[in-house]
């Protein structure tokens, strides 16, 4: 029976490289600076890529009225370290519905954590996640829907209430928290809007900032205590958007976005992608990763060794 101790050696490399890949995969920080690549996507709905002016966007929605989208990751994010997270994501809300009113954009986006990642929620002011339980929602929400949603100036204010909630188990009704950002930010204004959203488990407080500069603002235009762990329990959950036009619409596109599965408040959107489960730019394998290669390195040396003396004590060619 012949021993190759040269292939045995190679095997033995293979497996510590091996080691490290699978060592990466399990990695919960991934980034899109584009939607190019939806390696890593769960995409569901009218939601596709698309390309404009040069940068492909993920449109949850286009232009058009009682249509839903979302885009989810497909690795379900363990969220072990009390489900904390941190991420960062632009949106853009556009090319609103022309009535003889004016321009109505409808209905906004929402950032959506959930136990699914293939599915889409009611329309129109459901915004795509409504229904949806258990989940946590962040929605950026253009339209101001008649006694469910809160209003600038009283219920006879139809316009200019453009706000930012927080929502639990798909009720679009019930607004945890939110701030009301007309007339200074309107949400279907065409712009770049980029949004930080963090939670820390160990305090159980979930903050929401946003900026038209992509710059982190130093306070948090949005917090509210939220207990994850208790909500989810040991489920896996998956991360993503969600978004939905009724009987007037927008074009609503997520153009990046960054997700950490621990609390690391993120300060610029990213300029790389590298979906969920490849390993993050520069990354350095972890010592048990190191220990497994320079064993199989050293494996290989040896089988080398140990065939070059074979060969001379035997007279082998």
């Amino acid at each position: 029976m012949r021993f190759d101790a040269m292939g045995y050696g190679t095997g033995l490399l293979a497996l510590a490289i091996g080691g490290m890949m699978a060592t990466s995969a399990q990695a919960g920080t991934f980034s899109y600076a584009g939607f190019a690549d939806t390696t890593g996507l769960q995409i569901n709905g009218i939601a596709t890529p698309v390309d404009i002016a040069g940068r492909t966007v993920m449109q949850l929605t286009p232009a058009q009225g009682d249509v839903g989208g979302s885009v989810f990751s497909t690795q379900a994010i363990a969220l072990t370290n009390d489900y904390s997270f941190s991420t960062l994501f632009t949106l853009n809300i556009n090319s609103n519905h022309l009535t003889q009113w004016g321009e109505i954009g409808a209905d906004g986006i929402a950032f959506v954590i959930q136990t699914l990642s293939n599915n889409v929620g009611g329309l129109g002011g459901g915004l795509g996640y409504a229904g949806i339980a258990p989940s946590v929602a962040v929605e950026f929400d253009p339209y101001s829907n008649g006694g469910t949603d809160p209003r600038l100036g009283g219920n006879d204010s139809l316009n200019g209430n453009d706000h930012i909630a927080i929502m639990q188990n798909g009720d679009p009704a019930n607004h945890l928290a939110y701030a009301i950002v007309s007339p200074t930010l309107e949400l279907d204004g065409g712009q770049d809007i980029t949004a930080f959203v963090d939670y820390n488990g160990a305090t159980n407080l979930m903050e929401v900032r946003w900026s038209t500069d992509g710059l982190r603002p130093d306070d948090a235009g949005l917090s509210y205590s939220i207990d994850l762990a208790n909500l989810f329990g040991t489920s896996p959950v998956y991360v993503g958007f969600t978004a939905s036009t009724g009987a007037d619409w927008s074009a609503q596109d997520i153009v990046n976005w960054t997700f950490n599965d621990n609390y690391d408040p993120i300060t610029t959107p990213p300029t790389e992608t590298n979906p969920p489960g490849s390993p993050p730019p520069g990354a350095v394998p972890e010592p048990a990763t190191w220990a497994m290669m320079i064993a199989g390195f050293s494996a290989v040396g040896g089988a080398m060794r140990r065939k070059r003396r074979q060969t001379v004590r035997y007279g082998l060619g």
